[in-house]
Parts: C-alpha cells; structure tokens; sequence
C-alpha cells in the first residue's frame, strides 16, 4: 500500500469499526429487547373456553392462522430425588410459537418420555442432555390439604406419590421461579386430551387484527359456537396496529436522522483526507480537463479509484469491529450472569448494510474534492500549482493579515475540524452525565444494608421478623408496609415552598404527569416504633418536609417544610376507595425511620391496625399484596452471613402461598453500577474512534493547508524572512485557530445542554453543568489539540527543510 494513503486506510478503517460497533450495539439491544418481549409474547390471540383436539383440527383450516397450540393451565407437582418440580406442559405447536425463549440448550420436548428441565436443578444433579431420569409425580400436602405445585417450600409439607415416570432430558431452560421458593421449572409434552390454554399464531398479526370481526365469525361459524377470541393486548401496542402510518413513521425518526446524522459526521472528517488525495493527482487529472473530460467524469475517476482503496480498511475495520462489539457482549453476558443475550449476534443484511454506509461515506466524501479540482484551471493544474482562481484575491495593507484572508478557508478548516471532534465527544460525554443524573437521582441510603421482602396476605407482622431482630445484633431495624397513595392537591403550600417557587413547579409537575392529584405513601409501623415518631394508635403522622428543588437527586437535595399546617388530607387508594383523615401530627425529620421521598410525593404514616382497617375497607389488590419489609444495619463485614441466616430463618416459618426475597447494600450497588459501567465502556470505544479520526483528519487538514501555501511560504523565504520568524508567525497563527476551536466547542456543549435542559426540564442546565465529566472533557481537549500542534510543527518544518526553489517552482 502506497503510504502516502495510509491516512486513508486508516480513517476509512476507522469509520467501517465505528458504524459496525454503533449498528451492532443498537441491532442486539433491540434484538435482545425484542426477543425478551416475544419470550414472553410468544402467541397473538388466544380463545376463551374448552376446546376438544377436533376443535382446534377445524381452527387449523382458518386461513391466516399459522399455529392453534395448547398449554397447560396449572404445573403439576413432581420430585426428582429430593428437588421439587413444577412440571408444565405445551404441544408440538406451542414448540414452534416459541422461536425465542429462555431454553439454553437442546430443544423442547417433541414427543412423550422427553423434558427440559431448569438450569440449577440439571447443575446441581450434574446432568447433561441426553441423560435418563425418573420423575416421581404426586401431591404436595400441609396437613392433608394438597398445595400449588409452585407454592414456596417449607419444612411442614409432606408429599403424596403418585406415579413414577421416565423421561429423556432434552433441554436445558433458564430458571424461572424464585430461587428461595425452591421449587424446578420442567416442560414437557402436553397430552391432546388434557384440558389447557388455546392460543393462536398468525402469519399476519397486523392482517389478523384489521380483519379481527371476519376472523371471529368464522371461527364461531367452524366450531358451531360462540368461543370468544381475545387478541394479545401487548402485542397490539407492539405493532402499533391502533396507530396510523405517520405515527408509527415518527417513532423510528429519531433513529434515521441520527444515522443521517453520522454518516454526515463522518462525510466531514474524511472529505480532507480525499482532498488530499485528489489534489496529489491534480496534474493526472487536468491533462484529462485537456482533452475534454467532464466534471462528472472527473468526478466518477476519483470515485472509482477512490473506492477501490476503500474497500480492503471497510472491509477489514468491520471484521475489527464485529470482533469488539462480540467481545464487548461476552463481558456483559458475564457481568449479568446470562448464557447468551441473543440468539444470533451475526446479520449478513446488516453486514451489507454497514458496508453499503461506509461506501455512502466515501461516495460524498469525493463530492467536494472534485469540485475543488474542478475549479483549478487547466494550466495551473499541469503545473501542480493549487491555485483556486475563482476566488477573488483580497487585499490589505499588513502582508500577513492579507495573507490570512486569502488562506481563510484553509486555515478555518483546522479549527472546525478539531471542534467538531471535541464536540462530539463532548456530546458523549453529556449522555454519560445524564445517565449517571439519571441513576443517581432516586438512589437514596437510608442506613439500612440488609433489607428482606416477605410478601403475605396475612394481615400480621411475621413473627419471624421479630425473631430476627432479637436475634442478630444490629445497630438499628424496623418492620413496615406501603401502599401508594393518590393525596388531593388542596393543600395550601408553606411560606418557604412559595417562596422557593415550588407552587409553580408543582403545577407544572401535574400538568406533565396528566394527574390532579399528588403522588403519595401510607406507611405502617409497628406500635413501639410509631410511638417513637410522637403518635398513638389510630394516628396519622404527615412527613412535612418536601425538596427544595425538585430536579436535585434525593440524597443530595435540602428539605423545606411542604404544607402550611395541614389538618385534613383527602387521599384515593385504587380507582374507587376515597378517604378523609385527620393529620394527628407533622414531622419534619423520621430518624431511623427514614426512607426515599421522591419530589413533591406526600409521606403518611400510621400503625399496623389502622392499615389493616383501610385495607378492608379499600379492598384494594395493591395493599392486599404489599410486602412486609425489614430494614436492617448490621456491620458490613456481616451483610452475607446475615443474609444467608435470613434465607435459613424465613425458610423455617413461611407458609406455601407466600413468598420472599432479601437484598443487601452490595447487591443494590453492584445492580447499580452495571448498567452505567456498560455505556461507558460504549461510550470510551467510541470516544476512541473520534479520536483517532481527529488525528487522522487533522493530520490531512494541516497538510492540505500547508501544501496550498507552499509557494506562498517559499516567496516569504525566497526575500529573506528568518526561518524561525516563519515558524513562529505560521506556529502563532495555528495556535490562535485552536484557541478558537476550543471556545467554539464549549459554546456548542453549552449550547446543547441548554437545549436538552428546554427538552427535559427535570435536566435543569444546572444539572447538567454540575454533572458534566469536565476531567474526561478538558483531557481529551488537550491531547487532541497538542497532538494537532506536533502534526503542525512536524508538517512545517518538512516544508521548511525543503530547497526554496522546490517550494516555488512551477514546472
């Protein structure tokens, strides 16, 4: 390869890497999301009562229906040496609905005597696919009274065989229960006999939809019955078959324009480079002006070669990239403990599609440089001379002043190219800045590092809470429960909360919620615990205390008082439940019973008792299902023993119908951090690539520069200008359009925070200054500009170190 085209090897490198990673990360996240939902989305419809094998044969014959499948209803209960299973089952046509699912090895089971079985359970056993198995069927029983094959497992229950069955492990599934309910998930094949589920898939769900009222006629009319059929209401939104094409149109505009948008970005980051290139050919190129080639033909001679030169970096910078992006996936499926996040991570039509782009890139990027040699004139062009004479010669009585006006364009080319580079970088780095805003917002550390969940309908405390408290030394712990709230917003504000404006902002904070009412909690207590906060039995505590800004993260924000003595609150549980209560007192501080309190929602505490009543009288699902929650701080160095003593004691008390789950301070961290560590690691790649495009470009852009005033520079020598005057007027010159690179891309980082703080008024520009990475920002600046300034004083004194006569000669 001729080195002289290294920089655009490497650039176009460079941009196949960077749409490869881009496009990749963007298709196997929406591959991932998409095949999350279809997972559970697996079916489009599904028809309401029972239906005999016949019946679905005769549905069969419907024309759009692909697959009529059955499932079961209800697991049966089953034992493989002392694990409990929940065994389920689906037909051969379910198999087929269900192109993605959580199976992570094998197949479904195809006919009676196979199985697939949980993962835990087959690495516990140490099975592999392949292997025999007896599964012992039967009844799990709590004194004589038979129990839900997924109920939670405790020491109480007895089990009842049935039958014994054998069966060939064919699959491996991802866990689907609970792992402290200790019950195994199995699928096996569903009998044609034994009631289930009916569920329909078809070729055309959007087809199926518009003609739904056809649709059910005719099935009625098949099974000579009225059999209701009941579309899958997450798909309807998924397909967005209830909204119009411009609508749907307008949900992947974001998504066009940003790809638009990049190959734009890229077009002007390579365009130099090409123009480079072009003008070394400039004296190839007029002996063809000589002899009557066109502008387009000239301009076709450079695509076609300069297509040729890209094809070989495109091609390698997407195996490169495909490679990083494959890499960059294994690292996140280890960091969330998943075997594959997709099915495929490899497209051929997206492959193309990249390829198609890059090429896209350089056909515009040769647009401008034919132009620009199309404007040289023929005998110039010849002689090698770089002389633009459409351009009108402008004067001044400073020489070097008039020789900056008239290299104007050459030498703002410099500085908008390093600007652009830092811009987008900068942009990266505000994404950065909102998503860590983003997370760090409704983070809260109320001093609690083991907290348990222990979900039950029993309206009484567990006694094993109880236990738990006496038994593990703790600095500090309580037990409550919560149910939102809707509260009427016809309190009046406190002196300071107008003063601090917030009757504005919380206008417009229910104006964008679509919500009259405020969003609040009713936290219970247990009596001991809500005596210490000043109350009796049947009172009503109100935390009155609200943000003073409501866009400040909650941990960091200061608190004013909220309402102006509040005596009444009227609040709404569920759609229907409305209730009038008396604030018995107002707090302004919670103590150890201090908990998260998101902008402007309204704190109500009470006992367990007087919970319990508005329970009954509410009859509210929400309330009925809130868990129980201990708040415990024991020493750090004891959050995992206490939490594995936790899992043993609840384990020894909890009935089959409840559940649990327990959490400490490290797992809620490292949950946190995930999620952020895996844009930044995008974000640093692709910060990479800018800069090495930046370097790349620059280094084209200053010899461009450079070349266009060789002549003028070896004139300058030629009467006797000092070297280093030279180098230190051109040097002065650079330097001052670097320092106004730099301002330009503070004004436009300025500029779009102030635009996304007018889009997203929760990211106030305050926010986004505060936030804003200035370490990341200012030291990739100065990398970026000193590396453009050793570029500039190398490609100089090359210049410099040349005869006079070469610089000015004419040919």
């Amino acid at each position: 390869m001729n080195k002289k085209n290294f920089p655009i090897f490497i650039s176009l490198f460079i941009v196949s890497l960077f749409f490869t990673v881009v496009f990749y990360y963007g298709y196997t996240i929406v591959k991932y999301n998409d095949e999350s939902f279809m997972t559970v989305n697996f079916y489009d419809a599904e028809l309401e009562g029972n239906l005999t094998s016949n019946d679905i044969e005769k549905i069969k014959d419907i024309n759009n229906i692909e697959f009529v499948g059955e499932m079961s209803i209800n697991p049966e209960s089953a034992k493989y040496k002392n694990d409990l299973i929940a065994v389920n089952y689906q037909d051969n046509d379910i198999n087929k609905m269900r192109e993605h699912s959580d199976l992570l090895e094998g197949h479904f089971a195809k006919s009676d005597g196979e199985i697939v079985l949980s993962k835990s359970l087959v690495e516990k056993n140490k099975l592999k696919l392949g292997d025999k198995i007896q599964l012992d069927f039967g009844h799990r029983l709590i004194e004589g009274k038979e129990i839900d094959a997924i109920s939670t497992f405790t020491d109480k229950e007895s089990y009842n065989l049935s039958f014994s069955k054998d069966f060939e492990l064919v699959g491996i599934y991802e866990d689907v229960y609970n792992k402290y309910s200790r019950v195994n998930y199995a699928l096996a094949l569903k009998n044609e006999e034994d009631p289930g589920k009916v569920v329909l898939k078809f070729n055309s769900f959007e087809k199926a939809y518009d003609n739904k009222v056809n649709l059910q006629n005719e099935i009625n009319k098949k099974l000579g019955r009225d059999v209701p059929l009941t579309f899958n209401s997450n798909l309807i939104d998924y397909y967005g078959v209830e909204y119009d094409f411009p609508h749907n149109i307008l949900t992947e505009l974001g998504t066009i324009l940003s790809v638009i948008g990049a190959i734009l970005l890229f077009v002007f980051f390579v365009k130099n480079i090409f123009k480079v290139w072009a003008f070394r050919k400039i004296k190839e190129l007029s002996v063809y002006k000589s002899i009557g080639t066109t502008d387009f033909q000239i301009y076709l001679l450079l695509l076609k070669e300069g297509i040729f030169l890209s094809v070989l970096p495109i091609l390698i910078g997407h195996i490169f990239g495909y490679c990083l992006i494959l890499k960059l996936f294994r690292h996140l499926e280890i960091d969330q403990g998943v075997e594959n996040l997709v099915s495929s991570y490899f497209s051929p039509l997206l492959s193309l599609a990249i390829v198609t782009v890059a090429l896209l890139v350089v056909v515009f990027s040769i647009i401008q440089p034919a132009k620009k040699v199309s404007k040289i004139s023929i005998m110039e062009g010849i002689k090698g001379n770089l002389d633009f004479d459409s351009f009108k010669k402008k004067r001044s009585r400073n020489l070097w002043k008039e020789l900056k006006l008239n290299n104007l364009d050459s030498i703002k080319s410099q500085r908008y190219i390093s600007a652009i580079g830092v811009i987008t970088i900068s942009v990266l780095v505000i994404i950065i800045t909102v998503t860590k805003y983003n997370r760090d917002f409704s983070y809260y550390d109320a001093g609690y590092n083991v907290i348990a969940n222990y979900y039950s309908e029993n309206k009484k405390v567990p006694k094993v809470f109880k236990e738990i408290q006496r038994e593990i030394p703790n600095n500090k712990s309580y037990v409550s429960k919560e149910s939102y709230i809707q509260v009427d917003n016809d309190l009046e504000l406190s002196k300071e909360a107008i003063n601090m404006s917030l009757d504005q902002k919380l206008e417009y904070y229910l104006k964008k919620s679509h919500s009259s009412q405020l969003n609040g909690m009713l936290i219970a207590l247990e009596d001991e615990d809500f005596s210490k906060l000043g109350a009796s039995k049947g009172d009503f505590i109100l935390y009155n205390m609200v943000q003073e800004d409501p866009n400040t993260p909650v941990a960091k924000a200061n608190k004013i008082p909220y309402f102006n003595n509040p005596k009444d609150i009227n609040f709404q549980i569920g759609e229907n439940f409305r209730k009038s209560i008396k604030i018995s007192k107002t707090i302004d501080d919670l103590g150890n019973y201090d908990s998260i309190t998101l902008p402007f929602h309204v704190k109500i505490y009470t006992d367990f008792d007087t919970f319990f009543q508005l329970m009954d009288e509410s009859k509210d699902e929400e309330l009925i299902n809130a868990p129980y929650v201990l708040n415990m701080n024991v020493k750090d160095s004891e959050m995992r023993n206490v939490k594995d003593y936790l899992d043993n004691k609840i384990r020894e008390s909890i009935m089959p119908n409840e559940k649990y789950d327990i959490n400490t301070k490290a797992d809620i961290e490292m949950n946190r951090k995930s999620d952020l560590e895996s844009l930044k690691k995008v974000a640093f790649a692709m910060a990479f690539i800018i800069f090495i495009l930046n370097v790349t470009n620059g280094y084209s852009s200053i010899n461009l520069s450079l070349m266009s005033r060789k002549k003028e520079i070896g004139s300058l020598y030629s009467c006797g200008v000092d070297v280093d005057e030279l180098k230190n007027i051109y040097r002065k010159e650079f330097i001052e359009e670097q320092i106004k690179s730099f301002i330009v891309a503070g004004i436009t980082t300025l500029g779009v925070m102030l635009v996304i703080s007018r889009i997203a008024p929760n990211l106030s520009l305050n926010i986004l200054i505060r936030y804003y990475d200035y370490k990341l920002f200012f030291g990739f600046s100065i990398v970026v500009y000193a590396i453009n300034l050793l570029i500039y004083n190398f490609s100089l004194k090359r210049i410099l170190d040349r005869p006079t006569i070469d610089l000015i000669r004419t040919e």
